[in-house]
């Protein structure tokens, strides 16, 4: 999981990562940066792991790791790029804390794929905190 920061919804961060797509070993890929790699990065790889999204306090998203780039950036020192596919999976929208850095998280854990996430798509679903509400009622 990482946290989304400057993006107001899934259609602001959907925009944004569509702007930064490059091509990483031949196929399509959106970086992701961050301080330092994961030490479980080959299995991540290996297992088709994804990075999960948190915007404004809810896990909404995620995105399929492709792999991990380290590079020394001038005045910042070194970072790792985490390579992700650039296909948008929406999950259901949970409530997360905000937190530092990224985590794993637990496959069992994981929300649930609602779909491919497309830019301009309406939703059909009620506000977040309307759904959460139904969802725990079992109407939805």
């Amino acid at each position: 999981m990482k946290l989304v920061v400057g993006v107001d919804s899934l259609e602001a961060f959907a925009q944004l990562q569509a702007r930064q797509v490059f091509d990483y070993e031949g196929q399509a890929a959106v970086p992701c940066w961050t301080r330092f790699a994961p030490k479980r990065a080959d299995e991540l790889v290996r297992t088709g792991g994804s990075l999960y999204r948190v915007i404004k306090n809810r896990m909404q998203c995620r995105q399929k790791v492709l792999g991990f780039e380290m590079f020394e950036i001038e005045g910042a020192g070194k970072k790792c790029m985490i390579c992700l596919d650039p296909e948008i999976i929406t999950t259901v929208s949970t409530p997360h804390r905000p937190f530092q850095g990224w985590r794993y998280l637990e496959p069992a854990k994981a929300p649930a794929d609602k779909g491919v996430y497309v830019i301009g798509q309406s939703e059909d679903e009620p506000p977040e905190e309307l759904g959460e509400h139904l969802r725990a009622a079992g109407l939805l």
